[in-house]
Formats: C-alpha cells, structure tokens, sequence
C-alpha cells in the first residue's frame, strides 16, 4: 500500500520541491502567479518526457554525463523515482544547446561540444577564446593609441620638413 502511493505521490513530491524554487524566483521578480520565468525550465510532468529528451541526446550519454547508473535512468524514465531538479536542469541544457537563464540575446546560439556555435554560420567559439577576448581588446585599444601617436609624430614631421626624395635629410 506504502509502495503505490510512493509511486503515486513522487511526482507530487517533487513538484513541490520544484515550484517553491520557481515562487521564490517568482515573488523576487514580482511577477503573477503561473508566469513562465525566463530560463527557468518547466518540470518534467511526466515520465514521457524525461524519456523524449533521453532518446534525443541517448541513454549512454545521459548515464556518462550524469554519472548515474543505468537502472537510476530506468527507474526515471518508468516513474517510479523523481528525476532531481539538477540532473534534469542539466538534460535539459544538453537538448536545448542552452544555459537555463540565457536571455533572448542567445536564442541562436548553442553548445556542440567545448564549443559556442552561432547557429547558420561558421562562427564557434571556445573558452580559451572567449577568456583572451579581453586581452585582444586592450591590444586593439594600445594599437589606437600607438596609431594615434604616430599619425602626430607624421603631422609634425611634414610641417617641419620638404621631402622631395626617400633619402633627403630633414631640414630645420
């Protein structure tokens, strides 16, 4: 009797684990009841859907990646044991290509491996990368500065002098 209504309330268990994360995201963002946070995935209702993610991204692969074993992953995908909040917010960000909290600004772009792809083009990203990006812009920025140097140092030395030929010494 116990077992089936384990079975039964697991769901119900976990939705109330789930949600009263998403009423304190709610209240924090002071928005109304049952609006969709943006990046907050939806909990899976049913063990159907744990299974279509699965058999997107593949049953060894969701046991590699989360490091569980393979009658764990049965038990999710036959209801009979909530799948954790965690283990499902990273299935979902396999599927998707996307970090849960990602803003609109990153609706085409997506993770294939190490990777950060724009989705329809060649550009990709990796983290090494992404980490050097802010020491290209401070090069780029001591380049405008060194051109900007060099282009007063050219003014001045064609106000001062007549170059009529490469090797004409500058006069004074």
């Amino acid at each position: 009797m116990n077992k089936n209504i384990c079975e039964k309330s697991a769901y119900q268990i976990a939705f109330q684990r789930w949600f009263s994360r998403y009423e304190v995201e709610r209240r924090r963002q002071k928005k109304a009841k049952h609006a969709r946070l943006i990046g907050f995935p939806e909990a899976p209702t049913h063990p159907a859907e744990i299974a279509h993610v699965v058999d997107q991204l593949g049953a060894s692969t969701v046991i590699r990646v989360l490091e569980v074993h393979r009658s764990t992953l049965a038990r999710w995908l036959a209801g009979t044991c909530v799948i954790p909040r965690s283990a499902w917010l990273v299935l979902v960000m396999l599927a998707e290509g996307r970090l849960p909290g990602m803003s609109e600004d990153w609706q085409d772009w997506r993770f294939v491996g190490d990777r950060l792809h724009l989705i329809g083009t060649r550009l990709s990203y990796s983290a090494r990368e992404i980490a050097g990006w802010q020491y290209q812009v401070a090069y780029a920025e001591a380049l405008g500065r060194r051109v900007k140097e060099l282009e007063q140092h050219r003014d001045y030395l064609l106000r001062i002098g007549v170059f009529e030929a490469a090797n004409d010494a500058i006069a004074v």
